[in-house]
């Protein structure tokens, strides 16, 4: 798995204190054979990551993304089945949230370790989305999907920034749904799920509880939301956020938790994946 786009690192230098607007990275851009040869363009904004001091980058084209990373690395061994898998995966999502087309290019960024997502975007995870800039940083042995991260960039594109509880259960539901009521059962059998008030709130964050809990929990949780009251309820919460619940759901977050926590005595539904995971 591997093809080759050479990314030269351009540096830039400062005469005085005023801003130098960087040099244009220089690359060599590697289609594949499905992408149509569409032209890419490197924005202002997704020039440093290239540029990053310490890292060297080749990078490959599809009809979607441009999908970096380092020579000798597992992400070059499999770049080319990363090619497939970014593909279908935008395609899955973008089915689950019920939107027909997406167009913009998204810049996807393949690391070697958190140590390495750290020096990179100084930010210590699995991954990480900047849909601002669209942008997606994945740490290729990393326990969650590419896909995680792609539901970021899209659904905070398509409908604006949200509060981190539904931004995760969306991104939860959307990637993890092969695994994810076998997981919520098994911490609802152990008594170790929390009340939902303490994670859907708008000062929730991840860091606060355990997060295989609490990502588990957020992603049943908008599964439910979904199945029984539809994606387009969602995306009404995702605008107003936890305090617009009652008036969107027509009862209180109390009231939708008793709902959603019976369902959890009820047998798992046989499922496929949609997700490719590498």
């Amino acid at each position: 798995m591997g093809p080759t786009l050479a990314v030269f690192a351009a540096a830039t230098f400062t005469a005085c204190r005023h801003p130098v607007v960087p040099r244009p990275s220089a690359v060599n851009i590697v289609p594949s054979q499905s992408a149509p040869g569409r032209p890419v363009t490197i924005p202002d904004e997704v020039r440093p990551y290239l540029n990053k001091s310490g890292f060297h980058w080749k990078c490959n084209q599809t009809p979607h993304f441009l999908l970096c990373y380092q020579p000798g690395s597992e992400s070059e061994r499999s770049i080319k089945d990363l090619e497939i898998i970014a593909e279908q995966d935008r395609d899955t999502v973008l089915q689950m949230i019920g939107v027909a087309e997406y167009e913009p290019r998204i810049y996807t960024f393949l690391v070697n370790s958190r140590r390495q997502l750290k020096k990179l975007i100084g930010f210590y995870g699995d991954g990480r989305s900047r849909p601002v800039q669209h942008a997606m940083f994945y740490v290729i042995d990393g326990p969650r999907t590419l896909a995680h991260e792609m539901t970021h960039e899209i659904s905070t594109n398509l409908w604006g920034a949200a509060q981190p509880w539904i931004e995760e259960g969306l991104a939860v539901y959307t990637t993890e749904f092969p695994i994810l009521d076998g997981d919520i059962r098994a911490y609802f059998a152990a008594h170790r799920l929390l009340p939902l008030a303490q994670l859907v709130n708008p000062t929730w964050e991840s860091s606060k509880f355990s997060p295989d809990i609490t990502y588990t929990e957020l992603g049943s949780f908008v599964k439910f939301l979904d199945k029984k009251y539809g994606m387009k309820r969602i995306q009404e919460a995702w605008r107003g956020g936890s305090e617009s619940i009652p008036q969107v759901f027509g009862k209180p977050l109390s009231e939708l938790e008793q709902e959603w926590l019976a369902t959890l005595t009820k047998p798992v539904e046989a499922t496929h994946t949609l997700i490719y995971r590498n």
